[in-house]
């Protein structure tokens, strides 16, 4: 028998959650155990166009826009904290009734995903954490600028820092943020800014341009409103209870690599670590080497023991939940 062609990620079935204070919008596709998807910031769920439909073939996927980006809405208390956005995902997830679940994150999602799993151990079965580093377990190391001996070093991510003034960064870059994601897509990837198609820097842009939307996404990045409150809480609730769930780190051959620094970002945050390198990949991962990604995500996933309830999400076809 022919193996099912993946469904193209623009196919997927589109769902409204209404939370108490956001209305976080989600895509799904896909049966079998569910996984979630958390994207992270200048992008959305279009993140994973590629990985996503791959990983659909074997579970039922859940990729959502965060609070403050793409098709969710700007919460009123300006509030991006990863135990907040950790908050947004439960409340998906009881929507779905799912009560048992794996994730995987990139980037900024990484930090709400961590938190979910952080706070619901027996919901989050197992999950993965790609390109990023937790607040005070590396993340203010890496907004330092650095150089090389061989030049300026890429990789070095200055703009965390000037990022972590919101205000600022919006007056700069209003007006230019077509500019500003072609030279992110560029500073941060494995094959420069050939990885990134025209459509989808078209669509990333038409997101950002969208009255508020800018400034929402530097929140994420707020070294006051967000990654203070992130350095704490982490802090305190990995030295409490460090994830006794299984869990993958990932990072680009070209960004946060090799194993060794991952282990020295992720060591101390859980008891059951393993680790890889993407090859040929920078930071954006599902544009640069999503099928070896995808593969090693269904690879570790069901190699667990302790396997998420299936779940079918046809029934939400033609369902009316917002009111």
């Amino acid at each position: 028998m022919e193996e099912a062609k993946p469904i193209p990620f623009d196919e997927w079935e589109h769902q409204r959650v209404a939370l108490k204070d956001v209305n976080i919008h989600l895509r799904y596709a896909g049966r079998g155990p569910p996984l979630l998807l958390v994207h992270g910031v200048p992008k959305f769920s279009l993140t994973w166009h590629t990985i996503g439909p791959i990983l659909a073939q074997t579970f039922t996927v859940i990729a959502v826009d965060t609070r403050g980006a793409a098709q969710s809405t700007i919460p009123r208390d300006n509030d991006y904290s990863a135990s907040t956005c950790a908050e947004d995902l439960k409340g998906v997830l009881d929507f779905l009734n799912i009560t048992e679940v794996y994730a995987f994150s990139h980037d900024k999602g990484v930090a709400a995903t961590a938190a979910l799993a952080l706070k619901y151990p027996s919901l989050v079965k197992a999950v993965g954490f790609s390109e990023y580093a937790l607040p005070g377990f590396g993340y203010e190391q890496f907004w330092n600028p650095s150089s090389s001996p061989n030049g300026w070093d890429l990789n070095a991510n200055w703009q965390l820092a000037f990022f972590s003034v919101p205000e600022a960064a919006q007056f700069f870059f209003q007006g230019r943020e077509r500019e500003m994601l072609i030279w992110f897509f560029y500073h941060a990837s494995y094959a420069g800014n050939s990885s990134i198609s025209q459509d989808h820097l078209d669509r990333y842009t038409r997101e950002l341009t969208k009255p508020g939307f800018l400034r929402s996404s530097f929140e994420y990045y707020s070294g006051t409103n967000t990654i203070a409150k992130d350095n704490a809480f982490f802090t305190e609730a990995i030295r409490d209870r460090p994830l006794a769930q299984p869990v993958i780190v990932l990072g680009g051959e070209a960004s946060i690599a090799p194993v060794s620094v991952l282990e020295s970002l992720f060591g101390k945050i859980g008891r059951d670590i393993t680790y890889d390198i993407i090859p040929k990949a920078g930071h954006w991962i599902g544009d640069e080497n999503p099928q070896w990604t995808a593969d090693r995500l269904v690879k570790f996933f069901t190699e667990q023991e302790n396997t998420p309830i299936s779940v079918d999400l046809s029934y939400l076809k033609d369902v009316v939940s917002l009111v």
